[in-house]
């Protein structure tokens, strides 16, 4: 059987996870409650975990890890629609959910397992064929509820957490603490890094600027910390970091999206070698380089050295960054046949970031091949959102372009005042703030001989809604 975790870890006594208030298990205790819930879920079923803040939910990751069944991590709150697709699409056996979600209505619980404020469903779908490296599934655009998942390995997992923890100076005995989402890769390896390790996670749905979050940072001693460069900005303009915050600190890392410069000089300058950057991807199974860097010697807009795993490239023609790396996905499925597929990518891929790298070795982004961009510090692909604009707008054409933290939407149609309905749209279903839309009717969409879109000509009429 592969496996994910260390044996050595899997049987210490050590906490494995914990919430501060009363509840902790060990990763010994896990593993037993592991072996109790195997004959709930056969052997290499697909499980679509609906992920909260829980630590039930933290658990059942745990779990199915280690039993060798193949989880989908998505968001609890997933619209109904893009849920309903990827249940249709792919046909899990399982479905693991809070209580009160609408699916607990619609399938059958699994009778005899005993769940405090979540349930395991089955659905009654046959159990499709896995191959059987795969050991875990993440959307390629969380935001998005993208039907196209990256599929990664056993070895994958494993390799990319053993780097990980090594380049962190990570050890059993330390506490994590992230406000990050589980089902995102950056949320999720935090996680694996600390099971790898034999250090203890530590969950909470304490809001990171409510009133009792930094006391619950200065009581639990937290050693490690992650969240995006918005969380850092927020947490700045409060004042959180300081000498009881950071009294226990190892690291804090910043990743999944590009930090401010001037927000950079102040956390280095603040927190000095605590304050670390990090750069990675879903594809790379999350970490591909990091760094923290000294003062007196900031290097703005880099992402810092590659992790000792990771062997950077630059291509000569194009620019783009290259990572030949045994952490490097098998590839891709878009549907249900495409989770037998052998590995297509053979620990090599190309990253769609034009980058360079200077004579130490740091990396800095200089903007993307493909088309993503960041709101919120959450990916969202311009291809999945036009997508998902065609099918509720049978009758109308859209166009996406965009930089981070803003996307233009061009349309076309009868109605020239779609703007606010198509915001609203997508506030309460994708999660993007309205403030960061922008969108323009179009007698046409532009498009080449080809029929493509011709994306540079709605840049150039659209350049004016631009930030």
């Amino acid at each position: 059987m592969k496996a994910v975790f260390r044996k050595e870890v899997m049987q210490s006594e050590a906490i494995a996870i914990t919430d501060g208030k009363g509840k902790a298990i060990s990763y010994r205790e896990l593993g037993e409650k592991a072996e109790k819930i195997a004959g709930y879920m056969e052997e290499r079923s697909l499980v679509y975990l609906l992920c909260d803040h829980q630590m039930e939910t933290m658990e059942m990751i745990y779990m199915t890890l280690y039993l060798n069944r193949v989880p989908l991590l998505l968001s609890a709150d997933i619209d109904d629609k893009l849920l309903d697709n990827l249940i249709s699409l792919y046909q899990p056996q399982y479905i693991y959910c809070p209580k009160e979600h609408k699916k607990a209505d619609i399938y059958t619980p699994c009778q005899g397992l005993d769940l405090d404020s979540h349930a395991l469903l089955k659905t009654g779908y046959e159990k499709c064929d896995i191959h059987p490296d795969v050991s875990l599934l993440l959307s390629t655009s969380g935001t998005t509820g993208s039907a196209k998942l990256v599929k990664l390995s056993y070895e994958n997992l494993y390799d990319n957490s053993e780097y990980a923890v090594r380049h962190l100076s990570m050890e059993s005995g330390q506490r994590g603490l992230s406000p990050l989402p589980v089902n995102h890769t950056y949320g999720f390896a935090f996680c694996l890094w600390h099971w790898h390790c034999g250090a203890t996670l530590y969950v909470s749905d304490e809001m990171v600027l409510g009133k009792n979050f930094r006391e619950l940072f200065i009581r639990a001693k937290i050693n490690n910390f992650a969240a995006t460069p918005y969380v850092y900005d927020m947490l700045k303009r409060v004042c959180f970091w300081d000498e009881q915050t950071m009294e226990n600190l190892n690291y804090a890392m910043s990743g999944g999206g590009q930090m401010s410069e001037q927000n950079q000089i102040e956390l280095v300058k603040l927190m000095k070698d605590k304050f670390w950057i990090g750069y990675g991807q879903t594809e790379c199974t999350c970490i591909i380089a990091g760094m923290n860097f000294d003062v007196n010697s900031i290097k703005l807009r880099s992402v810092g050295k590659a992790f000792d795993n990771m062997e950077p490239m630059i291509d000569a023609d194009t620019g783009e960054l290259i990572i030949k790396s045994k952490s490097i996905c098998m590839g891709y499925a878009s549907c249900r046949e495409h989770l037998m597929k052998e590995d297509v990518n053979h620990g090599m891929i190309h990253t769609g970031d034009i980058a360079y790298i200077d004579e130490a070795g740091c990396i800095f982004l200089r903007g993307r091949i493909t088309r993503y961009v960041k709101i919120l510090d959450k990916r969202v692909s311009l291809d999945d959102l036009e997508q998902y604009l065609y099918n509720e707008y049978s009758d109308v054409e859209f166009a996406c372009i965009g930089m981070d933290n803003h996307i233009v939407i061009g349309y076309t149609g009868t109605e020239r005042d779609r703007d606010n309905d198509i915001k609203l749209l997508l506030d309460r279903n994708m999660k993007i703030p309205k403030k960061w839309i922008t969108c323009c009717w179009m007698a046409e969409i532009p498009r080449y001989d080809t029929g493509k879109i011709n994306y540079k000509k709605i840049e150039e009429m659209t350049d004016g809604h631009q930030k």
